[in-house]
């Protein structure tokens, strides 16, 4: 559970500093397993891969829930793309029960 916590953390502090990344999942990945790794000349592809399988980096699944969470709870932390997701989730469930009601 402490982990998880410390996901939260990050992505929190990243969002909060980075608007940038509030819409990228992949570079929200990239800035927080830097953090973990730390320098990464002391590293080749094959030692964060060995990293990655031992559950020493958080999962991209792990931030990506972790930032969609934080999104839906604090407005600020929305990126700009945000709103027009939803909006268009909103859409596709109304067009979704106006078929149900039809049928």
């Amino acid at each position: 559970m402490e982990k998880l916590f410390s996901v939260i953390d990050e992505v929190e502090k990243f969002l909060t500093r980075y608007p940038q990344l509030r819409d990228n999942d992949e570079k929200l990945m990239a800035n927080i397993w830097s953090t973990y790794i730390g320098n990464l000349e002391d590293y080749d592809g094959k030692d964060i891969l060995h990293m990655l399988s031992n559950h020493e980096l958080p999962s991209y699944e792990s931030i990506s829930r972790c930032r969609r969470k934080l999104q839906e709870l604090h407005p600020l932390l929305r990126g700009e793309k945000w709103e027009k997701r939803h909006s268009r989730a909103e859409d596709i469930r109304r067009l979704i029960n106006n078929v149900r009601e039809t049928t």
